[in-house]
């Protein structure tokens, strides 16, 4: 996201465990290199076109073929001239219609955008908005910066001719969907603490501590965090419509549990960096994990993994949960392509290593 903006006139630094930002003088028709980030180019392309900024994205991997169009037309009928990924002209105030159970992240996206347009508009979500908790973090972030939105029956409504307020600093909150990895491996363990975490959250991933209770985990609330620990462990039919991030490392927990567990409503995740469920199913059963997906569901039969190879696929969560699988597996494992936890946990190795795990690697 970083790399993108700075196309398009941010200037940024980060040290001392921060970000610091200013603005320098936008470029003409840039190319914004989003490499794999879907939602960098979800929640760009609405604030590019309601800037009225010629450019062109790009980026790696899956990217480009992941699910796009939908934003684009909604964009489209209201003044933006958007044809691929190429953005030429300046939206305008109006009604933009968008479905719901595609991705959070086009909401959100029209949530940064539309209080830039000089007119009100609405957002008419059509369905069921999927992932809603990530929209009400939007939301929380948007009113930080001095930004109303208004929820409705139909959407959101949205006044014009707002105005972005930055403060001098905003302190970002413990990641959730990051720490669920190791506070999965703590009900699998003797124990982990995990700090820095927000008990009062928006964020949805937050889930993580009431799921890993219900397989039977313990799960303590301490000063700052939790504290993560050993139980009995069974298996448990879990709707994970709205935490897809989650899914990954609740099948690991799962694949440790006694009897069957049943994850309702993941259909999502065949279009995420890599298609998740295909890899979910692929790494379990190289455990010796029997798994299965009927189109909707996906159904994990608990039993007693071995180490082995798994593959990465390029994704982030895809590596860490491995790791998980791994660590309490009989046997010794390989990992292909670790290095993809870089894009959203750089240190993943560093803290799983102050944890005791053991790997071969450079890290």
């Amino acid at each position: 996201t970083l790399g993108a903006l700075s196309s398009v006139g941010l200037n940024h630094k980060c040290e001392n465990n921060g970000v610091y930002i200013s603005k320098k003088n936008i470029e003409n028709n840039p190319i914004l290199d989003c490499n794999e980030s879907g939602s960098t180019v979800r929640f760009l392309f609405p604030v590019m076109c309601a800037l009225g900024i010629k450019c062109t994205f790009t980026g790696n991997g899956r990217l480009l073929s992941r699910p796009i169009l939908e934003l684009s037309n909604c964009l489209n009928k209201n003044g933006a001239k958007i044809d691929g990924f190429s953005i030429n002209g300046k939206l305008h105030s109006g009604e933009f219609t968008i479905k719901g159970d595609i991705s959070s992240q086009f909401i959100s996206g029209l949530l940064f955008a539309l209080p830039l347009l000089n007119g009100d508009s609405k957002i008419v979500i059509e369905g069921q908005a999927v992932s809603e908790d990530y929209i009400n973090i939007t939301l929380e972030v948007l009113d930080k910066f001095g930004i109303n939105i208004l929820k409705t029956e139909y959407g959101y409504f949205v006044k014009g001719n707002q105005k972005y307020k930055m403060p001098d600093e905003n302190i970002i909150e413990g990641d959730y969907s990051g720490a669920g990895f190791i506070l999965s491996m703590g009900v699998l363990s003797e124990g982990v603490k995990v700090f820095n975490l927000n008990k009062t959250t928006s964020q949805g991933d937050k889930k993580i501590i009431e799921i890993l209770r219900s397989f039977g985990g313990i799960v303590e609330e301490i000063e700052d965090g939790y504290f993560a620990k050993k139980g009995i462990l069974a298996g448990i039919t879990l709707d994970c419509e709205n935490i897809p991030d989650l899914v990954q490392v609740i099948s690991v927990v799962a694949a440790y549990s006694k009897g069957t567990t049943k994850l309702l409503n993941v259909s999502r995740l065949k279009l995420k960096e890599s298609d998740r469920i295909a890899g979910i199913i692929k790494n379990l059963s190289m455990a010796n994990i029997k798994a299965e997906f009927n189109g909707k569901d996906l159904i994990i039969y608990g039993g007693e993994p071995v180490g082995a190879i798994f593959s990465g696929d390029n994704d982030h969560r895809t590596v860490m949960s491995s790791v998980v699988l791994a660590t309490f597996a009989k046997g010794e494992s390989k990992i292909l392509g670790a290095e993809a936890v870089d894009k959203s946990y750089k240190s993943f190795f560093k803290d799983y290593m102050l944890l005791g795990g053991r790997i071969n690697g450079n890290f």
